[in-house]
């Protein structure tokens, strides 16, 4: 086999692996595939608000008390 062929072969091999790591990989959605301003609750898509016991963590986003990062339409 030449250095080329050799080459070409290792080339296809990574790329190969690398598609298949990324096909196992985890994905996230921004915002949970409801669009930005939106949150997934159930099978909804339900617009983005503070509870009571939210806390800013910038002018338009806050962690819920679950622990979930929401944001406000920018």
């Amino acid at each position: 086999m030449t250095k080329r062929a050799a080459g070409l072969v290792a080339s296809v091999a990574a790329a190969g692996a690398l598609a298949l790591g990324l096909s196992f990989a985890p994905t996230a959605s921004a915002a949970d595939g409801c669009g930005i301003g939106y949150h997934l609750e159930g099978p909804n898509c339900v617009l983005n608000a503070p509870g009571p016991n939210a806390h800013f963590i910038s002018p338009n986003c806050w962690i819920n008390v679950n622990g979930d990062e929401r944001c406000y339409v920018p």
